[in-house]
Order: structure tokens, then sequence, then C-alpha cells
């Protein structure tokens, strides 16, 4: 098993919780500074219109640091639980980046493999690289169950049918074209075996995923929410442009549409 030192999952959208951070920071400066120095009740009320950006902007970082390191940890679980293991599975992570999702199926698995596929671009999680889940799985004591290639979620190299399990994590929407989104979809379908589960999570986007896939090959089609409320209440602070789900299904013995 791994020694004391824990594994780290990175922070995903570096870029965009650091200029938060950032522009946070310089405003609520701003701020003191029109507060202290500006005519008093003008000082008061243009401080205060400063302010409220930077409260907001304070607090989308905080919010997207806890999603990185401790809600979307706790919600792996929770999703790769909705599969009843039997521990023989053969595991696909698409866009597996520090391993949190490729690791929690491999420790689920006796005599299975759980493997990991990414382009590990370091923008859209911290120190995104190939030797990072490879590290992480070592220290959880599951390296014997795990391996790690570059793929692209499109053009996966693995032939039809090839895995019981096919996951991925808050990647597909990095796919910026719909039709690359829905060419990564079928490619998670066709390399899955016919009643083999699919898992697919993602920020947004969730009903166009749920529309394609059922229009697939799959079976028992359903948008998993693991906490209305706080869904409603991520949805609301980021203007619908966060709102994390899973999308389950299974696939059937018809060819891929």
């Amino acid at each position: 098993m791994g020694g004391s030192k824990k594994p780290h999952f990175g922070i995903d959208a570096p870029d965009l919780v650091r200029a938060f951070l950032l522009a946070g920071m310089a405003l609520a400066s701003a701020s003191v500074g029109i507060f202290v120095f500006a005519p008093p009740v003008l000082g008061v009320w243009i401080g205060i219109i400063v302010l409220i950006p930077a409260v907001y902007a304070l607090f989308m970082f905080a919010l997207m640091i806890r999603g990185s390191l401790v809600d979307k940890v706790r919600d792996a679980e929770a999703i790769l639980d909705l599969h009843e293991w039997k521990g023989s599975e053969q595991v696909l992570d698409v866009g597996c980046g520090r391993g949190l999702m490729l690791i929690g199926a491999a420790r689920r698995l006796t005599t299975g493999r759980a493997v990991g596929v990414d382009v590990w671009s370091a923008n859209d999680q911290s120190a995104n690289v190939p030797d990072a889940p490879i590290e992480n799985a070592r220290l959880v004591g599951v390296s014997d169950r795990v391996v790690v290639e570059t793929a692209d979620a499109r053009h996966l190299p693995f032939e039809d049918g090839s895995f019981d399990v096919v996951s991925s994590s808050w990647v597909v929407h990095n796919l910026e074209n719909a039709g690359d989104r829905l060419l990564a979809l079928k490619e998670m379908v066709r390399v899955t075996r016919p009643s083999g589960t699919i898992l697919l999570t993602d920020i947004v986007n969730r009903h166009e995923y749920v529309s394609a896939m059922k229009g697939m090959a799959l079976e028992d089609v359903r948008l998993v929410v693991l906490s209305p409320g706080r869904d409603r209440f991520l949805s609301a602070v980021s203007f619908g442009s966060f709102q994390p789900a899973t999308e389950f299904a299974r696939r059937t013995d018809h060819e891929v549409g």
C-alpha cells in the first residue's frame, strides 16, 4: 500500500480560478482605497459598488477550490457506486486527468483493470501530466490495476466493446464544437460492451448529452443529480454556467447510431 503521502487530484480550470482570485483581490484593494481617499458620501457608494464584484470573485474562487478539492472527490464515490461492481470489470476513464475516477474505479476492482486516457491539457486541470495519475495510483495502492495512455476522446484507440464500464468526468464540455462532443459520446458508446455501463459527468450540457444518448444504442438513460439543492445553488451563483450532473446509461447489443 501507499505511504503517508496522500494523492492530489489537482485544481480544475486553474487559469479561471487564478483570474477570480486576482480580480477579487484587485477590486477589494480598489474598494478599500475608495473608502479611504474618496469624499465620504460618494466614496461609500462607489466603494460598495466596487466591493460587490470583489466579493463575488473571491466567493467564486473559494467555491471552485472547494469544488475541486472536496465536492468532486466526494461525488466521484457516489457516481461510481451507480454501477454494481463485480471486481472483474475492464474500465475506461476518458479524460482521466490526475486519476480521480480512474483510481476510484481501480479501488473497486480485484481481477479487473482500469485504463485512463487524456490529452494532458494543463489548462483544464493543474499539473495534468501522465505521471500524475500513475503516482496517485501508487499512493493509493492500486498501481497494479491502472494503465494510462495518451488519446483523444474523439478517437479512442480501442476495439469495439472493450470495456464493461466507461466513465468521464468534467471533460466533454472542453470540446467547444457540438459535433465533437457528439463524436466523443459515440466513441464512448462504441467501446462499451453490451450491457456495459456509461457514467458521463460534466458541468454543463446535461440535456444535450441525455438527448444524444437516447438516440444511440443505449437503454436506461437517466440524469443523476446528486444534490438538487446544491444543483440549484450552483446554477444560480454561476448564472447557469456550472451545473454538475451525471448521465447514466447501459449499452444495448445494437449498433451505435
